[in-house]
């Protein structure tokens, strides 16, 4: 198949690591009825296919539509910034899942689109989402130096119209009606994002301030969140859901990075032991080469013409 030209077309690997089409993968699962909010150019619909799921997906750009059409069962061409649009897609049968990867950024009024997808869902449905992190390093060090700079994508992607952080991510689903279950990070280290920002340009003190806070490595999140019924002992339960899982994920995260650290040492040993038996075996050359001259040497002072030369070298030795 020919690759897209769309800018958001990207391969889905569904055992990729720290990945947010992987996560998201794993939070629908497989056999459902999915409302995919934005496919752009289909790659993740494919994707849900591949996985047995049935898709019905709002797509506002037509050659797009076009291009995920053979594979969704129905795709509508349409703003999701339209309430109506968004009806359309509601039939009799709904849906088990609401998806929404890298689009609520893009539209006006999120909160109005989570409202309307709540209508969309079968009874214990959910929705699934992927939202970018605007408090990334990377972009605070932008901010501090001045400057805020678009790119055609990323974190400042120059059609985005609304900004995240995890606190603003809670207050949207809280204010639509939705419980976070699960949430999980895509993980992009300072200076390594798109934003390119050179680290000889930043003093340490600014670093440390910068990469403070607990997400400021966090480049999206991806969240699951059901429909909030109004049961404080519930929503009591998903949030420490929530809080466990963030702490095995930082867990999972500081082991990965102490195996990286062990790996790293378990090298330079490695190294260092390659290096002790080049020396070593250039030490035993030179104790093998030490040990011809001194044979060469004892051959030459037996011979009888170094004898004869005895009293020369006495004679030289007294002038010298």
């Amino acid at each position: 198949m020919t690759q897209p030209t769309n800018p958001y077309w990207a391969p889905v690997d569904p055992s990729a690591p720290n990945n947010s089409h992987a996560y998201a993968l794993e939070m629908i699962g497989s056999n459902k009825r999915v409302l995919e909010l934005g496919p752009a150019a289909g790659a993740f619909t494919r994707a849900l296919v591949d996985n047995g799921c049935r898709v019905v997906a709002i797509e506002v750009d037509p050659d797009a539509a076009a291009g995920v059409e053979p594979v969704a069962e129905r795709v509508i061409v349409g703003d999701l910034s339209d309430p109506a649009v968004v009806a359309s897609a509601i039939d009799d049968e709904r849906f088990d899942v609401v998806v929404g990867g890298d689009v609520l950024e893009h539209l006006r009024d999120p909160l109005e689109v989570l409202r309307g997808c709540r209508a969309a869902l079968k009874p214990g449905g959910y929705v699934v989402l992927s939202l970018p992190n605007i408090a990334h390093a990377d972009v605070k060090l932008q901010l501090l130096d001045g400057r805020f700079p678009y790119r055609p994508t990323g974190l400042l992607d120059r059609t985005h119209l609304r900004f995240f952080t995890l606190e603003s991510i809670h207050e949207l689903l809280h204010d639509a009606g939705l419980l976070p279950v699960d949430l999980r990070r895509v993980i992009v280290p300072v200076f390594a994002t798109e934003q390119a920002v050179d680290p000889a340009t930043v003093p340490p003190e600014i670093l440390e301030r910068a990469t403070a806070d607990a997400e400021s490595e966090t480049y999206q999140f991806v969240v699951q969140a059901l429909v909030h019924d109004g049961d404080a002992e519930v929503a009591n339960l998903a949030k420490r859901a929530v809080i466990l899982q963030t702490d095995l994920e930082r867990e999972r995260a500081a082991r990965a990075a102490a195996e990286q650290d062990l790996d790293g040492l378990r090298t330079q040993v490695a190294e260092l032991r390659q290096r002790l038996a080049e020396v070593t075996s250039q030490a035993t050359d030179f104790e093998l080469l030490a040990q011809e001259h001194a044979a060469h040497i004892e051959a030459i002072q037996s011979t009888r013409s170094y004898r004869m030369l005895a009293p020369f070298r006495s004679l030289f030795a007294r002038r010298g």
